[in-house]
């Protein structure tokens, strides 16, 4: 009896590691992005959007790691961009309530200087805010 309870506990166990996959990719998935439902669900909706962005995913605004070069120079800093707009540096998000955004995204250096093109070696940050749109309207992300 107890070799055949080990053993139902054991294939439990294993049945239960097949849906570890899938948690993990969504996490992976959400790495870079956060939703308009997380800001309002997190306890600093009505701070800053730095703020959230700080709190929920602070690799958004650290500055990328393991970037040299033989001249010491620094990375360029992290780009942003709102509605689609270069808005300059990270410092501009002190100026956008959290509750006015859809969503935010972050593109590593890679991907950013792919999208965008030189000069983005610290990656980009891509906002897209609710305001502005008429009753009923969607924001396509960019």
């Amino acid at each position: 009896m107890n070799t055949r309870l080990v053993v139902a506990v054991l294939a439990l166990a294993g049945a239960g590691t097949g849906f570890a996959p899938l948690d993990a990719l969504a996490q992976k998935r959400d790495r870079d992005k956060i939703t308009r439902e997380e800001i309002l669900n997190s306890g600093q909706k009505d701070r800053d959007l730095l703020v959230v962005i700080r709190g929920l995913r602070p690799h958004f605004v650290a500055p990328p790691r393991g970037v040299r070069s033989m001249s010491g120079g620094r990375a360029a800093p992290t780009a942003l961009y709102v509605n689609g707009n270069k808005m300059g540096d990270l410092g501009m998000l002190r100026q956008i309530i959290a509750t006015d955004v859809f969503e935010v995204r972050y593109m590593d250096p890679s991907k950013a200087e792919n999208e965008f093109g030189i000069g983005h070696s610290g990656g980009a940050v891509l906002v897209t805010l609710v305001k502005g749109l008429k009753s009923g309207e969607r924001i396509t992300p960019p």
